[in-house]
């Protein structure tokens, strides 16, 4: 069994993302408080184009999260392992740091429903932020925090697709599950539970079986994002 390597408590943290990440994690800021504008209109990509995995795919997240909408929560066993395999290393938060996901603690927040269950923070790809998805390559990590706000463990993925990124009607398909809209963030999302099970389903947003955001913690929609300073 691959253990997590523990990190400092959340007040003690001085490691930055990369300053890609950090870009995009500022975008997404902005964008949840309504700072920016209408996004552009993205470059024509065809649906069929948006799945990187060969085999058939299909996908609720913040204040409003709910489980994606579309056929059962199983999915296959190919599917389930190409998975596994491809973020087990993840286990270990500098592994998945030297692949280039990078926290979104301080920007984000710490992600929690004190009515459906806890969910954790986001480690964060921004290189994989376009309208492709694959089983194998998750645009972010979700860990789950101790009572000290330190990574306690690799809970779930979760599949993201930009939504000026994404041209279709319909929504990105992921393991036959459609994504669903996050009703803050301008993304297109689908978590998948893999590696604690969820007694509420392996595709919804929030697990009863994770911890609710430690005290001292930033929140999502509570804490963070802040408003922009005044002019």
């Amino acid at each position: 069994m691959v253990h997590p390597i523990t990190s400092q408590p959340y007040a003690r943290r001085s490691r930055r993302p990369s300053r890609r990440v950090a870009t995009v994690l500022l975008l997404l800021t902005a964008l949840a408080m309504g700072w920016a504008g209408v996004a552009t209109a993205a470059p024509s990509i065809s649906p069929a184009g948006a799945d990187r995995h060969s085999s058939s795919h299909g996908g609720g997240h913040g204040g409003g999260h709910g489980g994606g909408h579309g056929s059962s929560d199983a999915m296959t066993t190919g599917d389930r392992v190409a998975a596994t395999l491809a973020g087990a290393a993840f286990q270990d938060v500098a592994v998945a740091a030297a692949a280039g996901y990078a926290s979104s603690l301080e920007a984000l927040g710490c992600f929690q429903s004190p009515e459906r269950g806890g969910m954790g923070v986001h480690y964060i790809n921004g290189s994989l932020l376009d309208a492709t998805v694959d089983v194998a390559k998750p645009e972010a990590l979700v860990y789950e925090l101790d009572s000290a706000g330190r990574v306690a463990g690799l809970v779930a993925h979760e599949y993201i697709v930009p939504i000026d990124a994404w041209t279709s009607s319909a929504p990105p398909v992921l393991f036959g599950r459609e994504f669903h809209r996050h009703p803050t963030l301008p993304l297109w999302v689908l978590h998948t539970w893999l590696w604690k099970d969820n007694p509420a389903g392996v595709f919804e947003d929030w697990n009863p079986a994770v911890r609710q955001c430690p005290s001292g913690v930033p929140v999502f929609g509570t804490d963070l994002p802040r408003p922009a300073a005044a002019g």
